[in-house]
């Protein structure tokens, strides 16, 4: 109970500091350069060259080498914008610009605002770096057209991923700061971390060369630690771009994934005791030598860029021979072997990851993630040999310990099992004062997570009730505005009761809102599909699932969905009528969300919604409710409810709703958490 208790008061902590990390950059005001144009330059160009030259508007920045001939050049970006008063007045600017690939210059209005990287012939590419530049109050102009135009070198390869900001330079900088620890300086700390790692089990080979797993392990841990200088290499004290060619630096970096790969396989055949198979140990030999043979040779960047894509298949061979083994162990029922499989998994998840994302797909905004896997893989490993030199330890010291130290022991033992029986019941009292301190914690994380107040807002008129059945709530709402306008309402029910249902609610929640702000101009039956995609994925290990309904408002339009949830009702002013929404012929109700059995299309229904008209939206704790003689609420009563409210306010019709729900229950408690929301139109 102490181990459970502890658990959830830990994803509670962990749950709180996410949702701090994960918050949007809050400034005063901030421009967004999105609206950007190009036009193919030459090296020898300068702004006043490029000033003059017809630009053409730019539909996507990740692949700017097709811009250019034979896919190498400079391309020149142009993002023309007006800075307000409040961005100009602030004490300094700065210009936040995503990771460019290759190198940059960067003018604003003729200046020379920053550089990052290195041109030809010597390029070096700092693709792994956010550019952030000051922006120099003298040359900005309020409220009139400013320039910004990037130079920026691209071969084969060329994008800006990220954001594009111009604004208060102190605000910018705490954004940067976040991002260039997520994507370089994390790595760098983990580089540091295996370095030592390496190191320490190389010593200890050296003091028993008898285990030489330890030398294996040591060198993997090694090679991993060089590997991720890739993504800091810059940030090096004493680094300058002419120490080594940008090229020969790749080369390096994808030799050492080979050579990682070889050297994890060596350990694990030591280590979980796999007979060595000479045939076997010249094809890992052939998998690693011949790619990096073929890697080292390439004459240009652009020969290595395409080398690169093909010898990586090479990588397989390993992958495959490390699987094996380790099916292997797992058949001959080594503890060792479980450990293996479980730290695999983000491993594979990871380098899958990279390997599909930035090397097939090439969506250059996208996170590294073998920085993130790899580590866990290793330190499943370090666990086992932790063990394994913790259990040398105890043999020797039970080899030690006399029979009559066992009986002391044992009679010990039995005396202090003896008092714990006399602590039980204090144990339990304690018990239930955790347990009811973390369902305190539990409700605030919650309410402070989800509105407890209707929003005021320009289009609707809201009205709100919510009460959990206990504590903790399975229902969540929320509200998607824009400029003081609603633009979506979204309700959804978790299935079951209790802490574990209401911390998915905060999952789910967030996972929601991204998705429906994100995808806002994408029809809203795809947007339910994008977020049921990723509730599958966040709830594979659990029972629970979701019921819901989502609205979107525009130009007087509502556009619903619904995932398997109660139906809405709408209260026509005109007729003073009470319908569902639903099509007259089809069935526009999906399945639940978040289990991949239930996963299908889900389809949007569209209505015009005028002055006056009303939605009413609940979940089936007040249908489903019921009262002393075991009669439910019912569909029916609700909606002549809906049908019979008085009032004008959508908060009065609300609450006469619950009045009536409230005299038909009496005196019998909640059988399940209660939502109900009212919008009318104004």
């Amino acid at each position: 109970m102490i181990k459970k208790n502890n658990s959830i008061f830990i994803l509670l902590l962990i749950l709180i500091i996410i949702s701090i990390i994960s918050q949007s950059l809050v400034v005063a005001e901030v421009l967004h350069l999105a609206k950007w144009k190009y036009a193919a330059g030459k090296s020898e160009q300068g702004y006043h060259d490029a000033i003059k030259m017809p630009f053409k508007p730019l539909n996507a920045t990740n692949n700017l080498h097709t811009l250019v001939p034979d896919y190498e050049g400079f391309v020149w970006l142009r993002s023309d914008f007006t800075a307000s008063d409040q961005i100009v007045n602030a004490p300094l600017i700065g210009v936040l610009l995503g990771r460019i690939m290759i190198a940059d210059e960067t003018y604003c209005n003729g200046e020379l605002v920053g550089i990052t990287g290195q041109f030809p012939p010597n390029f070096f590419s700092e693709w792994n770096k956010y550019r952030l530049y000051m922006l120099p109050k003298s040359i900005l102009k309020t409220n009139e057209n400013n320039v910004l135009l990037i130079k920026v070198y691209v071969n084969h390869e060329g994008s800006i991923a990220g954001k594009n900001i111009i604004g208060n330079y102190k605000e910018l900088e705490k954004e940067y700061d976040y991002l260039d620890f997520i994507d370089s300086r994390i790595n760098a700390i983990i580089s540091f971390l295996f370095l030592l790692v390496g190191c320490y089990y190389i010593l200890m080979y050296s003091l028993r060369k008898k285990d030489i797993e330890n030398l294996y392990f040591g060198l993997t841990c090694i090679a991993f630690s060089l590997y991720l200088i890739n993504f800091f290499v810059t940030r090096l004290p004493g680094f300058h771009y002419n120490l080594i060619s940008y090229l020969l630096f790749q080369k390096i970096i994808f030799v050492l994934i080979f050579v990682i790969a070889y050297l994890l396989s060596r350990f694990l055949t030591r280590y979980l005791n796999i007979s060595d198979n000479v045939i076997i140990k010249a094809l890992l030999i052939f998998a690693t030598v011949v790619p990096s043979i073929i890697l080292l040779l390439a004459k240009d960047y652009p020969g290595f860029l395409n080398l690169r894509y093909k010898v990586i298949l090479f990588f397989i061979i390993p992958a495959i021979y490390i699987i094996s083994i380790t099916i292997i162990a797992l058949k001959q029922k080594k503890r060792e072997a479980k450990i293996l499989i479980i730290g695999s998994i983000p491993f594979y998840f990871c380098a899958f990851w990279d390997l599909i994302v930035h090397n097939i797909l090439k969506i250059d905004d996208a996170i590294y993630l073998m920085g993130f896997g790899f580590p866990s893989f290793l330190i499943s490993i370090a666990a086992i040999l932790a063990i394994q030199t913790v259990q040398y330890h105890n043999e020797v010291e039970e080899l030690n310990v006399t029979l009559e130290k066992k009986v002391e022991d044992r009679t010990r033992q039995l005396y202090e099992a003896n008092q714990e029986l006399k602590l039980a019941l204090n144990q339990i009292r304690e018990q239930q004062e955790i347990a009811q301190r973390d369902m305190i914690m539990a409700v605030n994380v919650q309410r402070s997570i989800i509105p407890q107040k209707v929003p005021v807002v320009d289009n609707y008129d809201i009205g709100l009730y919510a009460q959990a059945m206990s504590g903790v709530s399975g229902d969540f709402y929320d509200f998607y505005i824009e400029n003081d306008k609603l633009v979506g309402i979204g309700l959804f029910d978790v299935s079951g009761h209790g802490i574990a249902s209401g911390l998915l609610t905060i999952m789910s929640k967030s996972i929601i809102f991204r998705h429906f702000m994100k995808l806002i101009n994408l029809h809203l039956g795809k947007v339910i599909e994008f977020i049921n995609q990723e509730l599958i994925q966040e709830l594979e290990h659990v029972d629970n699932y979701l019921t819901g309904i989502l609205l979107r408002f525009k130009n007087g339009k509502v556009e619903y969905v619904n995932a398997a949830h109660t139906d809405m009702l709408l209260k026509r002013k005109e007729t003073n009528t009470v319908v569902v929404c639903a099509h007259k012929e089809k069935d526009i109700k999906g399945m639940f969300l978040g289990k991949s059995v239930f996963q299908t299309s889900y389809r949007p229904l569209q209505f015009t919604i005028r002055s006056g008209d009303m939605l009413l939206l609940y979940t089936d704790g007040i249908t489903e409710q019921k009262n002393k003689d075991a009669e439910e609420f019912g569909f029916e009563r609700l909606q002549e409810s809906f049908l019979h409210a008085q009032g004008q306010t959508a908060q009065e019709i609300c609450d006469y709703i619950i009045k009536t729900f409230n005299e038909f229950r009496g005196d019998v408690g909640l059988g399940d958490d209660v939502t109900v929301i009212v919008l009318k139109k104004k």
